[in-house]
């Protein structure tokens, strides 16, 4: 793949999830958009932070201009710091995003799905994307590993990769001590939670991956053993917390509609407890008018502070776009719900009760350019064209 010219076709990403945003039992601020009207002129989604040099960048899969449907970008990086604060993107002369790294050939999408420090270098789990499919298990893709720096935003892929709908084709990082843990998903939102762990000065080196396999580590990436089962799983985040003083996990369940479930443990292994929720099935959230399809919830790591405050990325397919959620953990358990909006471009908050708008327009496009609905493949390929993407380094 490397040094090789790419031409991607520029189709639109999709992610099938087909989900309400739910009932939340933590008390939930919204601080948001992060991309769209007011950040920069094109939508995007997942923000999958990557903590780096006292600062937090957010990665992006892809990103299209708003107004005409087009990709303009298979993939974005931009910065803030602190939280919650206006993200500042990587952008062009002509004001589209910088990829982060050219995409691999025949894959229909790059995703990212989580990252890591270590020693220095900065790491990301790329989902390449062969199929998307219009519901669970229908996607197929498989992973590889990046390095580089967010400054300047350029990364090259390692030779640590997996196979299609292997169980680390979407994976989240934790680094204890000298060791990194990942926690993976293999066949897309059907997935169990599995485990693995690699000496953090040998994360680009697959052979030193060891598999969690039943109270045993194998070198056989076959031989993983769930650590979370009925997880129905694909996109995931994995922090230390230090609020907790445990390992956090979140994911959506996509088994229905989807609920997002916090899983915490003492230790990096489990046992894993399953009764924190974060979204629940049926809750109408005031600022929610128009908005459908929530997956994501990506946390960004608390960097050793003691605060109950968590932040994480949310996405939303309509209208195709990251926001910035601030959670309270003091309140876990309970339903006294606070909803806020904070203007991302000032970082300022407004009202409680603002309501997102999302236009007809706006949910007419996100439906017209899904590529799972065949009977608009024949649109969809009159509206596809190339783009160059140079090589990386």
């Amino acid at each position: 793949i490397m040094g090789t010219d790419r031409r991607i076709y520029e189709v639109v990403l999709v992610i099938t999830a087909f989900i309400s945003l739910a009932n939340a039992v933590f008390p939930i601020i919204m601080n948001g958009p992060m991309t769209g009207p007011g950040q920069v002129p094109w939508d995007a989604d997942l923000g999958v932070p990557l903590v780096w040099n006292g600062g937090t960048w957010f990665l992006e899969g892809d990103t299209f201009n708003y107004a005409g449907g087009t990709r303009v970008a298979g993939n974005a990086i931009g910065g803030c710091k602190p939280l919650p604060c206006k993200v500042e993107w990587y952008l062009n002369g002509e004001g589209d995003p910088i990829m982060y790294i050219a995409w691999p050939p025949n894959v229909i999408s790059c995703v990212p799905a989580g990252s890591i420090e270590a020693n220095g270098i900065t790491y990301i789990m790329q989902m390449n994307v062969i199929q998307w499919g219009n519901g669970p298990g229908l996607t197929h893709a498989w992973s590889m590993l990046l390095r580089g720096t967010p400054t300047p935003a350029n990364y090259i892929a390692t030779s640590c990769y997996f196979e299609v709908d292997s169980k680390f084709v979407n994976a989240a990082f934790i680094a204890s001590g000298d060791t990194i843990y990942i926690y993976g998903t293999g066949l897309y939102r059907v997935s169990d939670i599995y485990l693995a762990s690699v000496p953090a000065d040998q994360i680009d080196n697959k052979a030193s991956w060891v598999y969690y396999n039943s109270g045993n580590w194998s070198p056989d990436e076959n031989e993983a053993t769930a650590i979370i089962t009925g997880a129905v799983a694909g996109e995931l985040s994995a922090i230390y917390s230090t609020y907790f003083n445990q390992y956090v996990i979140t994911a959506f369940n996509f088994k229905g509609p989807g609920v997002l479930y916090m899983y915490r443990s003492d230790n990096p292994i489990g046992p894993w407890s399953n009764n924190d929720i974060l979204f629940e099935e049926g809750w109408q959230y005031p600022w929610r008018s128009g908005m459908s399809g929530v997956y994501g919830g990506y946390m960004v790591p608390d960097q050793g502070i003691n605060t109950s405050t968590l932040f994480m990325t949310m996405s939303f397919w309509v209208p195709y776009r990251t926001y910035m959620v601030q959670i309270d953990l003091d309140n876990l358990g309970t339903d006294d719900l606070i909803v806020g909006i904070s203007d991302m471009s000032s970082g300022l908050p407004v009202l409680s009760n603002a309501t997102i708008v999302v236009t007809p327009e706006m949910a007419e496009r996100s439906r017209h350019y899904n590529p799972h609905n065949m009977s608009e493949k024949a649109d969809l390929m009159l509206r596809t064209k190339y783009r160059q993407v140079p090589s990386s380094p």
